[in-house]
């Protein structure tokens, strides 16, 4: 799905994701080198404000903006760019609290990794070494609900405590689904960013990746709350029940075009 998504409109995307990258990568730059002054003044004045805005405002609100016009091409097999920007709009207020949530989570939950295996490594080796291993877990989960975070956002519809427990649920009840879908990240990254001249194309193509990914789950949960079919195995969903904000109707897999194409299709597509 993912590819064929990307194929049909790679324009699209890739402007988008140029409009994006941007607007993330301009306050980075900022805040990196001043960062990379050592000048304690600078730090405090430049890099710390600027790399907040960077992870905390930019990030999120363009990633709910290209989830949102990634859901409209799915949803409707077209879309504009101008969608990227009305997501923004729609999602920003909600977008930056999730992105200061997560940013607030990785900056305690990566201090607490070091702070109580150094502290408490002379007195109680043993029990810094367990707060650390527990906080690393809780930062890989952290990570792992990421992934989800904006597609959920921007299809559930939901508020923030809704979105942040959607996601965490999903990861519980699709764990080897996620850390396949983290690693296909990670592997998109090895390869789009070596050399970096392909990081405007990342950002696009990871809010595809995950906002397809979503669309399957949210399938699947619909398919069993339709009603089981019958030999199928049946399916533990507990309370991840409403995946979608219940407006738009179940898309049958066997009619989706971006799921039933196959070589021919890239070799020949004026072809039916």
């Amino acid at each position: 799905m993912a590819f064929w998504v990307t194929y049909d409109h790679a324009g699209k995307l890739l402007l988008a994701n140029l409009v994006a990258s941007i607007a993330v990568a301009v306050p980075a730059m900022l805040g990196v080198a001043a960062f990379m002054t050592h000048d304690m003044v600078l730090i405090v004045a430049v890099a710390a404000p600027m790399l907040a805005l960077a992870w905390c405002v930019a990030m999120p609100v363009a990633a709910a903006g290209l989830a949102h016009m990634v859901k409209e091409l799915i949803d409707t097999r077209d879309g504009a760019v101008r969608t990227m920007f009305d997501g923004m709009r729609l999602y920003w207020r909600r977008a930056i609290a999730l992105g200061t949530i997560y940013g607030a989570a990785v900056l305690t939950l990566t201090t607490s990794v070091w702070f109580y295996a150094t502290k408490l490594r002379d007195t109680a080796p043993w029990l810094g070494y367990a707060v650390s291993t527990v906080a690393l877990w809780c930062l890989a989960f952290v990570a792992l609900t990421a992934l989800l975070l904006m597609p959920a956002l921007v299809q559930k519809r939901a508020g923030i405590p809704a979105t942040l427990k959607l996601t965490a649920l999903l990861v519980l009840d699709n764990l080897l689904f996620v850390i396949g879908l983290a690693l296909t990240i990670l592997a998109l990254g090895a390869t789009v960013l070596v050399p970096p001249v392909f990081f405007f194309c990342y950002a696009g193509l990871a809010i595809v990746i995950v906002s397809c990914a979503y669309e399957l789950l949210a399938r699947k949960y619909e398919a069993v709350l339709s009603g089981p079919q019958p030999g199928a195995k049946a399916t533990h969903i507990g309370p991840v029940s409403a995946a979608r904000d219940g407006t738009r109707p179940l898309a049958q897999d066997e009619r989706d075009d971006y799921l039933n194409r196959g070589f021919r299709d890239f070799l020949f597509p004026w072809k039916e």
